[in-house]
């Protein structure tokens, strides 16, 4: 079974620090400093848990005047079915219901194509790293093939 949480405040979001340790830092090689930050103490954090057990997460943050997906990632066992997909939707529909007329996201290029599928465009690039922009709510196409 598939079910989702959202998260507020670094106390209750170890699953997603979890997660992004085993992805940025096991995987990819990200500096371990680098995966939490003042942003979670007031950040929403999303978890996705197939059969109660955590395997993808992301979060929303107001920042620079804009809200921002940011941090999301999926265990590399746990891709292929959607779950990213998911995670970025639920960000950007959070922040529509806050008032967002705009998502962006900060990403690397192997995550381009995924935010494009969801509707997302390039607004510039900047040492390898992309910034996505998305406006509006996400569509009726979650998950499509």
């Amino acid at each position: 079974m598939i079910t989702t949480r959202w998260l507020q405040g670094r106390e209750n979001i170890s699953d997603a620090i979890s997660l992004r340790k085993n992805v940025f830092c096991y995987e990819l090689k990200a500096d371990e400093n680098l995966i939490t930050d003042i942003y979670d103490d007031f950040a929403f954090s999303l978890v996705v848990y197939e059969d109660n057990v955590p395997v993808g997460t992301g979060r929303l943050l107001f920042k620079e005047g804009k809200f921002f997906a940011d941090m999301v990632c999926v265990l590399v066992q746990h891709r292929g079915k959607k779950y990213g997909d998911l995670i970025i939707r639920m960000i950007v529909r959070k922040a529509f219901d806050m008032g967002a007329e705009k998502t962006y996201a900060k990403i690397g290029k192997q995550c381009k194509m995924l935010f494009e599928s969801i509707g997302f465009e390039e607004v510039s690039e900047e040492n390898g790293e992309i910034l996505m922009m998305k406006t509006g709510d996400v569509g009726g196409n979650c998950c499509k093939h």
